[in-house]
């Protein structure tokens, strides 16, 4: 295998990883009191911060127009802001592992939207596509909801709609533009907005020692180091490659809920997570040119 490739593998699993960690965290900083909004404002204004910095050492100052930084702020503020808190909330009702197969359903609603507004054509492996994101999404969903909350299922199946959208809407765009530039205006968005709905009720400062840690963890590994290796892979692989390597990311998340959270999945959610993935991988292996990209989460 070429380094090169080696290297974009490496930075797409290492990304995986710290995607992985984020409802794990959530969950640790939620029972230590944390606020969503003070988490999530720490998370993306930290991660903005980083990020300007690093595209000032490398750009120097931004070449846009305005509008279009307007755009950025507004994909951030809304669809990105919307997104990670949706599914953050979700674990406080159903367990990690879970919210993350049902977020995983994105590239199947990204997928049907698209074709729905005539950006891309049915073909037989989208539709095998489709066929097992969606068969397998109803054995996740069609549980004994006594033991998997109902809320909390749709709350993250929300937190994949919202995703799927923001990720139409901003993909033409996007692909223009530096994505460190894209990164660092939508993650200030996100900021601008937790910043706002956490002025009411204030920000939960006073947190343990452990907690903040956790919101550390959120804030560099689910966020920066995530994000840069993912883009950095990208580069590398390419986008299809990615994509694929990606699906990787509720697989681990299973496999570290059940390590540090004591989670388990039953057999029909097990079966049906692996036909979303599955899905996904499948929606991932059509050509670039055919199909719309997910940016990272």
């Amino acid at each position: 295998m070429h380094p090169r490739k080696r290297l974009g593998i490496v930075a797409i699993i290492v990304s995986s990883l710290g995607f992985c960690v984020y409802p794990i965290l959530g969950k640790y900083v939620f029972a230590g009191g944390a606020s969503l909004p003070t988490v999530l404002f720490v998370r993306f204004s930290s991660a903005a911060i980083v990020f300007w910095a690093l595209f000032f050492w490398k750009n120097g100052r931004p070449r846009i127009r305005v509008n279009t930084w307007l755009i950025l702020l507004a994909m951030g503020g809304l669809g990105y802001a919307g997104m990670a808190g949706l599914y953050l909330w979700s674990v406080r009702f159903i367990p990690a592992s879970l919210a993350s197969l049902v977020f995983y359903s994105f590239p199947l609603l990204v997928t049907i939207i698209s074709i729905l507004t005539s950006q891309e054509i049915m073909s037989g492996m989208k539709l095998l596509g489709l066929a097992s994101s969606s068969l397998g999404l109803m054995l996740v969903l069609g549980l004994n909801f006594g033991v998997a909350n109902l809320m909390g299922l749709l709350i993250a199946f929300s937190a994949a709609a919202v995703h799927s959208v923001n990720v139409i809407a901003g993909n033409r765009m996007l692909k223009s533009l530096s994505p460190l530039l894209s990164t660092a205006s939508i993650t200030s968005g996100a900021a601008l907005t937790y910043g706002l709905i956490a002025l009411p009720s204030g920000f939960t400062w006073e947190l343990s020692l452990t907690t903040w840690m956790g919101i550390a963890g959120i804030s560099l590994f689910s966020t920066i180091i995530a994000m840069l290796a993912f883009y950095k892979g990208m580069q590398l692989v390419g986008a299809s490659t990615a994509s694929i390597l990606s699906m990787l990311e509720p697989v681990m998340t299973g496999v570290l809920a059940y390590l540090f959270l004591g989670e388990r999945l039953t057999f029909l959610q097990g079966i049906g997570g692996g036909l979303v993935i599955l899905g996904g991988v499948i929606v991932a292996r059509i050509p670039v040119s055919e199909k719309v990209l997910p940016y990272s989460h």
